[in-house]
């Protein structure tokens, strides 16, 4: 299914992956997780593109 808003998702999950690369920065500690949410936001984004509805799955453990 084709989303009208398409762009609009992908430019929110590039800001989400830059915002994850900035918070890896500050909290080094929590660069583990912030990967994971960053691979997340990448999945969107590619699932977007292909013109899939975006899908989450829950991958980070605390």
């Amino acid at each position: 299914m084709y989303l009208s808003n398409a762009e609009r998702w992908a430019q929110i999950c590039d800001r989400q992956v830059e915002l994850m690369a900035k918070l890896s920065e500050q909290f080094p500690e929590r660069r583990e997780q912030l990967q994971h949410l960053t691979h997340s936001w990448q999945d969107v984004k590619q699932q977007v593109r292909r013109g899939d509805t975006p899908t989450y799955r829950h991958c980070v453990e605390n």
